[in-house]
C-alpha cells in the first residue's frame, strides 16, 4: 500500500491552501470533479517547506473564476481561504481570494475583492496531502522532480480509491 499521502479531515483540511501556489487544474481526475494540485506551505514562515495538496471536488456543481486579463504561466496563489459554506441548492460553496498575474507584464497584482474571489460548488470536498515536503527553489516553487518525489499522481488517485471503498 503506497503510503505517501494521506487525506486531511475536519479542522486540518481548512487552512491548508493559505498561501499556496495552484501548479494545475485537474478535470482528469474525478468524473464530474475538479482538483486544485498545489504547493502547499507546511507555515507562514519564509522560505518553509511546501508539501503537494490536492483539492478534490466531486460532483461538481458550478466553478467561478476570474481569468481574465491574466497570464498564468506560473499559477496563481490562494491569499486566503473563506469559509466553506451551502448554496440553496445543497452544493458545498469553497471559495478564496487569489492573486493572478495581469496583463502585459504578468505582474502580480492584487484586484478588487469582487474581481479576486474563486467559487467552486460541488456535492463533496476532500483534501489529500503528501506526507513529504521539500525546501522551494529560490523562486519559491518546487519543480516536477521533487514534486512527482513528495507524491506521484498514481500515490493521489491511489488515496482517492482507498477513500472511495
Amino acid at each position: 500500500m503506497d503510503d505517501a499521502v494521506v487525506e486531511l479531515r475536519g479542522a486540518g483540511r481548512f487552512g491548508v491552501a493559505q498561501d499556496s501556489r495552484v501548479v494545475a487544474i485537474r478535470w482528469d481526475v474525478l468524473p464530474w470533479g475538479l482538483v486544485l494540485d498545489l504547493d502547499s506551505p507546511l507555515s507562514e514562515a519564509p522560505g518553509t517547506e511546501l508539501r503537494r495538496v490536492w483539492l478534490c471536488f466531486h460532483g461538481l456543481g458550478a466553478v467561478t473564476w476570474p481569468f481574465q486579463e491574466a497570464r498564468v504561466p506560473t499559477g496563481c496563489w490562494i491569499v486566503a481561504e473563506f469559509p466553506l459554506g451551502t448554496t440553496s441548492a445543497g452544493l458545498l460553496s469553497y471559495s478564496f481570494s487569489t492573486v493572478l498575474p495581469v496583463g502585459a507584464t504578468g505582474e502580480l497584482v492584487l484586484r478588487t475583492t469582487a474581481e479576486d474571489v474563486v467559487e467552486i460548488q460541488a456535492q463533496g470536498f476532500t483534501v489529500l496531502a503528501s506526507r513529504a515536503s521539500a525546501p522551494p527553489d529560490e523562486l519559491g516553487h518546487l519543480d516536477w522532480e521533487t514534486r512527482t518525489r513528495l507524491a506521484s499522481e498514481a500515490s493521489f488517485v491511489d488515496a482517492l480509491r482507498r477513500r472511495a471503498r
